[in-house]
């Protein structure tokens, strides 16, 4: 985490979000589900709690820096406490009564809404978080989930019909919409009751090739397949952050058009919210990272902009950052050249990942060079080369 912190300076960034929950467990000790397995034995700290240590470092760093909890919301995994427990009533489950093995929670439950409430509302309360992250804040992809016999039966005391409904049924659809919604915004008000100074942030889905009307909206995979209808967050200010995650290769023209249309919809619909474009760092060579956080802000033809850019990710800051490609013919595919490194043996990737994702953040703010085996040296030219404003609580 110190080396976080230091990282996130050399960029000239002004914020961390830092996954806190995976699988309905935590990086946390004061909450109400288990710590993560590999906190149950930190040599020399046996009640170690990294969100607290991380927020008192990042909150007395020279400048301070923003700390968000990011929590998976209904996704929680089969071999979490909540879905042992509660799986077969509130466990998500397909039109054909399956769930392949995926262990998300229905949020047509009420009680799954008011559990997971709850999980986000114990880190507001108990730590001084400067806002919490909803990931996986939707249904499963698909468009056919929902089908917990709770969310049947209440779907059709509400709308007097019986029997199972089909999963492009447009009524059914609808709700399953408000029913994610209703999460939000409930989440909402109570951290407005509770503590006004904690922002309220979503993972927002953008898949495919981006909407340029409202008719594109309300076709998009994310109005109609995940059931995420973050356009009405945003218009009614549910959302204090909006971190749509647009995840493109610039290195191919078509999702190069994907990343431009979404993000320019997403500029011009924000709403009552502010937006923080999500950057595929992980897909793309660094200088077509830097060339997305460039186009993500500047304005639209409208003259609007985002608050600012979140990149993603820590783990796997480009194509070099992670043997993802090394490891997946398919993928590799996709790419105009191959990042192959001389030993690609397991440890000599690992190596040069950790390299490549070290000197990620002096390309962020110092123009720099990288080692490509194709085309030798690589230049980069910065992006914020002066640190980012501190935000301002509230």
């Amino acid at each position: 985490m110190d080396t976080l912190i230091a990282r996130a300076h050399r960029g000239n960034l002004n914020a961390l979000f830092v996954q806190v929950r995976k699988r309905g467990d935590a990086y946390f000790r004061k909450g109400v589900e288990p710590p993560a397995s590999d906190l149950l034995d930190v040599p020399g700290h046996p009640n170690f709690d990294p969100l607290s240590y991380l927020i008192q470092r990042a909150h007395t760093a020279n400048p301070p820096l923003e700390v968000h909890a990011w929590l998976n919301t209904f996704f929680v995994g089969q071999s979490s406490e909540v879905f042992q427990l509660y799986g077969d009533t509130w466990g998500n489950l397909k039109f054909d009564g399956g769930n392949d093995g995926y262990g998300y929670l229905d949020p047509g439950v009420p009680e799954v809404r008011a559990y997971t409430k709850e999980v986000f509302m114990e880190v507001v309360r108990r730590y001084s978080v400067d806002g919490v992250h909803m990931d996986f804040v939707r249904y499963p992809d698909g468009g056919d989930w929902g089908y917990t016999q709770i969310s049947v039966d209440r779907f059709n005391r509400e709308y007097q019909r019986t029997g199972r409904p089909q999963p492009d049924d447009w009524q059914w659809s609808q709700w399953r919409r408000d029913q994610v919604t209703a999460f939000v915004q409930s989440l909402h008000d109570a951290i407005v009751k509770t503590r006004p100074s904690v922002k309220l942030s979503g993972a927002l889905i953008a898949y495919g090739s981006g909407p340029q009307s409202d008719a594109d909206w309300v076709s998009s995979r994310t109005f109609t397949d995940v059931y995420q209808d973050w356009a009405t967050w945003f218009r009614l200010g549910y959302l204090d952050l909006g971190v749509p995650m647009n995840y493109d290769r610039d290195s191919s023209p078509k999702q190069q058009t994907w990343f431009r249309n979404w993000t320019n919809w997403e500029k011009d619909h924000q709403g009552k919210g502010h937006l923080l474009v999500g950057v595929g760092a992980f897909l793309n060579y660094p200088e077509y990272t830097i060339a997305q956080i460039r186009a993500a802000l500047a304005p639209t033809p409208a003259g609007n902009r985002p608050l600012g850019v979140a990149i993603y990710s820590y783990a796997s800051t480009s194509l070099y950052g992670t043997d993802d490609f090394y490891l997946a013919p398919l993928d590799q595919g996709y790419l105009p050249r191959q990042p192959y490194a001389p030993d690609t043996n397991p440890k000599a990737l690992a190596d040069r990942a950790a390299q490549f994702n070290e000197w990620f953040y002096t390309a962020l703010s110092t123009p720099s060079t990288y080692q490509d085996p194709a085309l030798g040296k690589v230049p980069t030219t910065p992006v914020f080369l002066k640190p980012a404003p501190v935000p301002q609580s509230g």
